[in-house]
């Protein structure tokens, strides 16, 4: 990853015919308690028509091949915001039976000269490697992702807590914030000024974070004492 100048990268799997993604693995130069690290795939975000025809080898530039900024989804948008990222490149690693895998690098304001030319150049050896790998490694690292998840679950840390463990967006954390009031996905909606399927967006990406599966999970998680004493200790500190 730094050998490319990104500040941070992920490989992760898309299922075309669940509209799904997973991260299979992460890597992030930035220090946590500083900036917020790179949890998720942002190609359902970013990709759009392109995520159903990639070819192997292929190169995606947020910048240069993506929509109007204007368009993009508020969790896209909150994170090139919250990282200063000046461009995302997405390489399809490999495309077959409805999976997609990729390797997505985001880059800080400043990348180097050239950047994307010079991922292209190589962008058929990382296919090829890529595909050349032991058979079933990333099924195995998503396995561990969702067994690490569930015992971060299990461990009942308050995803509101001052910590933030979820790395939950501001976004994010509001939805979860109204959640905890027992205030339904409409209500989010209307609360918050936007459409449903920017709720169903924010929804999705905390499910991913916190390991629950839906939302009256997440409800049922967010009005425990614990969570709610959580949230109050936050709430009195920012009054302070």
């Amino acid at each position: 990853m730094e050998a490319f100048g990104a500040d941070c990268a992920v490989i992760s799997r898309l299922w075309l015919n669940k509209g799904a993604h997973r991260v299979a693995a992460r890597s992030d130069t930035r220090d946590p308690s500083i900036s917020r690290p790179l949890f998720l795939s942002y190609a359902n975000d970013a990709l759009g028509p392109f995520r159903n025809m990639p070819k192997r080898a292929s190169v995606f530039s947020l910048r240069e091949d993506g929509e109007d900024p204007a368009k993009l989804s508020p969790v896209l948008t909150d994170w090139i915001a919250h990282r200063k990222i000046s461009d995302i490149l997405f390489l399809c690693l490999d495309h077959q039976a409805g999976e997609i895998d990729f390797l997505e690098l985001h880059f800080g304001q400043n990348p180097e000269p050239g950047y994307k030319e010079a991922i292209e150049q190589i962008a058929p050896q990382l296919s090829e490697t890529f595909q050349s790998r032991r058979a079933g490694l990333v099924t195995e690292a998503l396995s561990r992702q969702t067994v690490a998840t569930i015992r971060k679950t299990s461990i009942e840390v308050p995803i509101l807590s001052t910590e933030n463990p979820a790395g939950l967006t501001r976004a994010e954390w509001r939805v979860c914030v109204l959640v905890s009031r027992g205030i339904s996905s409409q209500g989010i909606g209307a609360e918050l000024g936007i459409g449903p399927a920017t709720v169903r967006t924010h929804l999705k990406h905390i499910y991913s974070k916190t390991g629950l599966d839906n939302f009256h999970m997440l409800a049922r998680r967010l009005v425990s004492v614990e969570e709610r004493e959580a949230l109050y200790g936050k709430l009195h500190q920012a009054r302070a």
